[in-house]
């Protein structure tokens, strides 16, 4: 029961003597650099809703060269067909624009992943196998006119089918791997801006008080010195 009694005995004497003022402008202090602490979180949330809206930006182009790129390739096959059915010089012309687009996406996609490891060996299976199906339909317009027969048995072929079937897995397998890696980075995003906001409102409730008990000693001792 000693410790009590000093502590109130203490305090009284603060208060006889008009002590409190050189309380309230530490606790005053205090108060300020609570706030700046609660302004800095807060700029740490805009930052994170800054990054969160480039990782959206980032998945919106990842995705429309993914497209890009099978649209490219499945052109490059009807192309293929077409000329090989028609034998009509201007399907190659159709092959070389749908080649043409083709590269040049996954030269886009190539940049926009190269900052993520796990994209970017995506990427290299996935360029490989482009690479093996860009080989396949080449050769069979080299052959020129009058060989559809050999166009479509080659189409059949076993081998050349799991290779057309592997690069449409893959560029599946990428469309879906990118959507993953968005979620989880806007949910861990949205935690961690919810945490922070929590302790930001957290120190501002606590630097207000400490505020207001400053400026009541500051008047309260300012009263005893008179």
């Amino acid at each position: 029961m000693q410790a009590p009694s000093a502590t109130l005995h203490g305090m009284r004497t603060l208060f006889e003597r008009g002590h409190l003022r050189e309380i309230g402008t530490p606790a005053l202090f205090a108060a300020v650099v609570l706030l700046l602490s609660a302004m800095s979180l807060l700029g740490v949330n805009v930052s994170m809703m800054h990054h969160n809206f480039d990782w959206v930006q980032q998945a919106d182009d990842v995705l429309q060269q993914i497209s890009a790129v099978e649209s490219g390739v499945i052109g490059d096959e009807l192309s293929v067909r077409g000329y090989a059915l028609t034998d009509d010089p201007r399907f190659l012309l159709y092959q070389q624009s749908n080649r043409h687009n083709a590269v040049d996406s996954m030269n886009k996609l190539r940049a926009l992943v190269a900052d993520d490891a796990s994209q970017a060996a995506r990427f290299a299976q996935l360029r490989e196998i482009v690479n093996k199906h860009a080989s396949i339909f080449g050769a069979l317009t080299r052959s020129g006119p009058g060989h559809a027969q050999e166009v479509a048995s080659a189409i059949l072929d076993r081998g050349n089918r799991a290779v057309m079937d592997d690069m449409r897995t893959q560029l599946s397998s990428f469309r879906t791997y990118e959507l993953r890696l968005l979620s989880e980075r806007q949910a861990a995003a949205a935690k961690q801006v919810s945490r922070t906001y929590g302790i930001a409102v957290g120190i501002v409730v606590l630097a207000f008080l400490l505020g207001a008990l400053g400026l009541a000693f500051m008047q309260f001792g300012r009263g005893k010195s008179v």
